[in-house]
């Protein structure tokens, strides 16, 4: 079995991080992927997938975050290259429920991330709620070219759920 995201770097999992880890081989979780959401929280991944051969990482800003941690497109994709357990883009996406940042900020690093997976040929991990169009409208600009979307948050429509399945998302 494999937790495909977990955020091992936020509390009370990074203060128990050991116990974590013997709690979940004892329950058979054989893979544990723990999802960067900011600058800081990638730094405290980097050193997290070193603590057991079992946990993998992203690198991404989640985007409550995006006003705050700016980043390229070149480097997700160098720190995906540069290192073997980082194995996704991500979390980015767009979230308008809650006010933490505005959509311009948000967009704009949802476009970086996802230049950077489609560059990459890594799977972009994506947050999206109360943002439908939005996140079509991004998601299509890279349709034909090679996205790998994964839809992790997802508070959408049926008829939103199938013109993400028609442009090749999977969900988690």
């Amino acid at each position: 079995m494999i937790d495909s995201h977990c955020h091992l770097d936020h509390e009370p999992l990074y203060d128990n991080i050991k116990d974590v880890i013997i709690r979940s081989k004892k329950i058979g979780i054989d893979k544990l992927l723990t999802i960067s959401t900011s600058i800081k929280s990638y730094k405290n991944v980097l050193n997290i997938i070193k603590m057991d051969p079992m946990i993998y990482g992203t690198v991404g800003i989640h985007p409550h975050e995006s006003k705050d941690n700016k980043i390229s497109s070149n480097f997700l994709a160098i720190e995906c290259k540069n290192n073997d357990k980082i194995i996704g883009i991500g979390e980015t996406g767009l979230d308008y429920f809650y006010k933490n940042s505005n959509k311009v900020d948000q967009i704009k690093s949802f476009n970086i991330h996802a230049e950077a997976a489609t560059n990459s040929n890594y799977p972009l991990i994506i947050h999206s709620r109360e943002a439908e169009d939005d996140t079509l409208n991004v998601l299509n600009n890279y349709r034909n070219k090679n996205l790998k979307p994964l839809m992790h948050c997802f508070t959408g429509s049926k008829e939103f759920a199938r013109k993400l399945i028609d442009i090749g998302s999977y969900f988690s």
